[in-house]
C-alpha cells in the first residue's frame, strides 16, 4: 500500500496542506505579534513626542513637590491613548529609577530596570524594540530645570498571547478539516487517475503477449486521455514498425535464400545457423545435417585453424581466402563476425561469404592468353620487318628486285599491326560507348550482294561456290551500314577460311517476323568444336591456336561482330558441328534503336 499511487498522492496533498497551514499560521502569528509591538511603539512615540501636549504637562509638573501626584493625575487621564488596562500599566519613577507611584503598586516595588530604563536615565532613547524580551516598554525622561522624572509603560503581552492562542486553535482546527477533505479529495483524485492508467497497464501487459488488436477506451480529453489516445496510436505505429520489420525480415531471408553467393552462419562452437541455397548447391551431396565449420575447411582443403587461430575464435577481424579450388569452382571466402541470440544471450558467431569467382578467373585467363598471343601477333611481323630491314641495310649492293621484294614484306606485316591495333581499338570503343554510329535507311538485300561480290574474289581463289538468296520484298532496315557490313564481311572471311577449297558457301536473307530481318552464312568447312563453341564469341578466345595462327585470326573478329549486332539490338548464333559445317544466323531489327552520333 504505501508504494501504491494512492498512497503517493494522499501523502503529497497531507504534506501539502501540513506545510501550507504550517507557513501560514508562523506568518500570520509573526505578523500579529510584530504589528501588536510596532503599535505599541508608534504610539507611545506619538504620545511623548516633544512638545506634545503629555510631554509639556508631565514637564510643567515636574515643578511641584507633589509632582508623583500630577503626573498619575496626567497619565490617568490619557490612559485610554496609553491602553492601560490589566496588562499594560504606567509606572513613574524618580530620577536613580526608583519606584514612586504607579497603576500598580506590586508589580511596581518589584519593577526591574530594563534596557529601555536605563536608556532613559542616561538621556537615551527609552523606546527600543527587544522583541526577545516577551514585553513591550516605553521609557520617557521627563526634565524640568535640573529636576528629572521617569514615566515608564510596560506591556505584559499576555492578552496578545491569549490571543495568539486563540488564532493558533483556529489555524489548528482549519488545518485537521483540510486533512480530512484533502484525504478524501486524495481518494477521489486517485482513483480519477490510476482508473486509466490502470486501463493503460493491462493494454501494456496485452501488448507484451502480442496483442494488438484491444485499443484504450477515451473518456476524457485530459492529460489522462491524451495519454490514452497517445498509447493507442503507439501501439498502431509499433504494430506497424513489427509488420513492417517482418516484411523487411522476410525479404532478407529471401534475398539470403536467393543469394547467389553462398552464405553461411556457424555459432561459436562451429554448428550451422543459417545456409542459403547456393551454398547447399554448391557442397551438393557433401552438405548433410552433421555439417559444421571443421567440415567446411576439410572439403575446401583450407589449413585446420588451430585454438588460437583468428577463424577459430568468435570475435576476429574480417579475413579472405583467396583462389580456393573446390569441385571445378574457384571461390574467394570472406570471413567475418555476426552477432545471433540463443536462450536469451548474445553470441558471437562467424559469418562465411563464397564468392564464386569461376568466370572471373577464366576471363583473367583469357585476358593472359591474349596478351601473349596479341604478343607473339606483334612480334612475328616486327620480326619479319627487322629481318627485312637489317637485310637491305648489309647488302648495299642487293638487287632492286630483291629489294623490292623485302620492302613489299616489310610493308605487308605493317597492314598486319595495324589490322591488330585497329580490332583492339574497336572493341575497346565498343566497350566504352564510344563507338561513332552513322545509322541510316539501306536496303539490306543490295548491301548483301555488295558484301559478296567483295568476297567472291576471295572465294574464287579457293574454289569455294559463293551463293547468295534473297527473300523477294525483303524490307530496308536502319543500321549502320559500315559496321553492319564490317560484320557480314567478318563472318564470310572465316568462311572463306576455314572451309577447304572447293568447299561451298552460302548466303540467304529472309524476313523472319514484321519487325526483323534474319542473315544465314552456312558452309561446309572444318566446323568448331563442341567444347569450343560455347565461348566462340567470347573475345581473345581462339579456337585450336595452331590453326588460327596459320590463317592469321588473333580472336576478335567475332567478338567486335556480337558487340556491333547487340548494339543494335540484334542476336547473332553458331551452329557447328566438327567436319561438318558452321552455319552463322545474324537477327537485325528493321529499326534500330542506335541513334547517329551527331544526333545524340
Amino acid at each position: 500500500m504505501k508504494t501504491s499511487l494512492y498512497f503517493k498522492i494522499i501523502l503529497i496533498l497531507v504534506l501539502f496542506i501540513v506545510t501550507v497551514m504550517t507557513f501560514s499560521g508562523v506568518v500570520l502569528l509573526n505578523n500579529v505579534t510584530n504589528f501588536h509591538m510596532l503599535d505599541f511603539y508608534d504610539s507611545m512615540e506619538e504620545l511623548f513626542a516633544d512638545g506634545s501636549e503629555l510631554t509639556d504637562s508631565l514637564s510643567n509638573a515636574l515643578d511641584s513637590e507633589s509632582y508623583a501626584e500630577d503626573f498619575k493625575h496626567i497619565l490617568d487621564s490619557y490612559s485610554g491613548a496609553l491602553g492601560i488596562d490589566d496588562y499594560r500599566n504606567f509606572y513613574i519613577l524618580d530620577s536613580a529609577g526608583k519606584y514612586i507611584d504607579g497603576t500598580d503598586d506590586r508589580l511596581g516595588i518589584s519593577l526591574e530596570k530594563t534596557p529601555n530604563i536605563i536608556a532613559a536615565l542616561s538621556g537615551k532613547d527609552g523606546g527600543k524594540v527587544h522583541s526577545d524580551a516577551g514585553y513591550a516598554d516605553f521609557a520617557y525622561a521627563v526634565k524640568n530645570g535640573n529636576r528629572t522624572a521617569l514615566v515608564y509603560i510596560k506591556d505584559s503581552m499576555d492578552e496578545m498571547q491569549r490571543f495568539i492562542w486563540i488564532l493558533f486553535s483556529i489555524i489548528l482546527q482549519t488545518m485537521l478539516l483540510s486533512l480530512v477533505f484533502a484525504i478524501l479529495l486524495a481518494f477521489f483524485l486517485s482513483k480519477a487517475i490510476t482508473s486509466p492508467i490502470k486501463n493503460i497497464t493491462e493494454s501494456a501487459m496485452q501488448l507484451r503477449e502480442g496483442d494488438f488488436e484491444h485499443d484504450i477506451e477515451v473518456h476524457s480529453e485530459d492529460e489522462i486521455g491524451l495519454l490514452s489516445i497517445t498509447f493507442n496510436e503507439m501501439k498502431a505505429a509499433l504494430k506497424n514498425t513489427l509488420d513492417a520489420a517482418s516484411d523487411e525480415r522476410s525479404k532478407l531471408e529471401t534475398v539470403f535464400t536467393y543469394l547467389r553467393d553462398g552464405v553461411i552462419a556457424f555459432t561459436e562452437d562451429g554448428r550451422v545457423l543459417h545456409i542459403n541455397r547456393s551454398a547447399i548447391d554448391l557442397f551438393g551431396d557433401a552438405y548433410t545435417p552433421a555439417f559444421n565449420i571443421d567440415r567446411f575447411i576439410k572439403l575446401l582443403n583450407m589449413d585446420k585453424p588451430s585454438n588460437d587461430s583468428r577463424r577459430s575464435k568468435p570475435e576476429m577481424d574480417p579475413m579472405v581466402e583467396s583462389d580456393i579450388m573446390y569441385n571445378g569452382r574457384v571461390l574467394n571466402i570472406n570471413f567475418g563476425n555476426v552477432k545471433y541470440n540463443e536462450n536469451n544471450t548474445s553470441r558471437d558467431g562467424i559469418l562465411v561469404v563464397i564468392h564464386d569467382i569461376t568466370g572471373r578467373y577464366e576471363l583473367e585467363k583469357s585476358r593472359r592468353e591474349f596478351v601473349a598471343n596479341v604478343s607473339h601477333e606483334m612480334r612475328t611481323p616486327l620480326t619479319s620487318i627487322r629481318g627485312a630491314c637489317e637485310t637491305m641495310l648489309q647488302d648495299e649492293n642487293m638487287p632492286e628486285d630483291f629489294r623490292k621484294v623485302f620492302l613489299n614484306m616489310a610493308l605487308t606485316e605493317c597492314d598486319r599491326m595495324t589490322n591488330i591495333v585497329s580490332d583492339l581499338l574497336t572493341l575497346s570503343r565498343l566497350d566504352n560507348k564510344k563507338t561513332r554510329w552513322k545509322i541510316s535507311r539501306y536496303s539490306i538485300a543490295d548491301s548483301l550482294k555488295h558484301v559478296t561480290d567483295v568476297i567472291r574474289v576471295d572465294a574464287n581463289n579457293h574454289r569455294h561456290k559463293l551463293s547468295l538468296a534473297v527473300t523477294p520484298g525483303l524490307p530496308e532496315i536502319s543500321a549502320d551500314r559500315e559496321r553492319i557490313e564490317q560484320v557480314l564481311i567478318n563472318i564470310m572471311s572465316n568462311s572463306v577460311k576455314y572451309t577447304p577449297d572447293g568447299g561451298i558457301i552460302t548466303v540467304t536473307a529472309s524476313e523472319k517476323d514484321a519487325s526483323h530481318v534474319e542473315i544465314v552464312i552456312s558452309d561446309n568447312g572444318m566446323g568448331i568444336p563442341k567444347e569450343d563453341l560455347a565461348r566462340i564469341f567470347e573475345r581473345f578466345y581462339r579456337v585450336e591456336k595452331s590453326r588460327t595462327s596459320e590463317t592469321g585470326g588473333t580472336g576478335l573478329g567475332l567478338a567486335i561482330a556480337r558487340e556491333i549486332v547487340l548494339a543494335h539490338n540484334g542476336d547473332i548464333t553458331i551452329d557447328s558441328e566438327l567436319e561438318k559445317g558452321t552455319s552463322v544466323t545474324i537477327t537485325l531489327p528493321v529499326n534500330t534503336p542506335l541513334r547517329s552520333t551527331d544526333e545524340d
